[in-house]
């Protein structure tokens, strides 16, 4: 009874037509990001609130534990989507965003953040790493964020 379901789950499956290549799907998303989905998943664009709390989040977690100046990120101007990488050489759909973060204390810094597709956890998720360039002394982000930016 079980090879049975198997074979029909198999067969299910070859019945499923494939995806096209065009992944993009271009609409009005606000600043010209690019959506991209796959299945039920789907890629935020650069703009979205869970996207910029863990940008904030994780540069609030970096400042506590490695520089240690005690600015923290207030908010975001000029987001902006660098390149979508979709389709390449590499595995991962990642989308390249950088804007201009407004510190505590009146100070202002660029901030480039990367989303990455099925990067979290277990694979089932998207991701996001995020870095202040300058502002990275042991360099987690090569020189001035370079693995991070397209």
């Amino acid at each position: 009874m079980s090879r049975l379901l198997m074979g029909l789950f198999g067969l299910a499956l070859l019945a499923v037509p494939a995806q096209a290549a065009d992944y993009y799907g271009y609409g009005n998303t606000g600043y010209t990001g690019t959506p991209y989905q796959s299945g039920l998943h789907r890629l935020p664009i650069c703009d979205e609130p869970k996207v910029l709390s863990k940008v904030t989040g994780q540069l609030a977690i970096y400042d506590a534990n490695i520089i240690g100046t005690g600015q923290r990120v207030e908010s975001f101007d000029g987001i902006r989507e660098t390149k979508v990488d979709v389709g390449g050489p590499g595995l991962i759909p990642r989308r390249y965003c950088g804007a201009t973060a407004y510190l505590t204390g009146g100070q202002t810094t660029e901030v480039v953040y990367l989303i990455e597709f099925q990067a979290g956890l277990a694979s089932i998720h998207w991701n996001v790493e995020a870095c202040l360039p300058g502002r990275d002394p042991y360099r987690v982000y090569g020189s001035w964020c370079r693995s991070i930016r397209p």
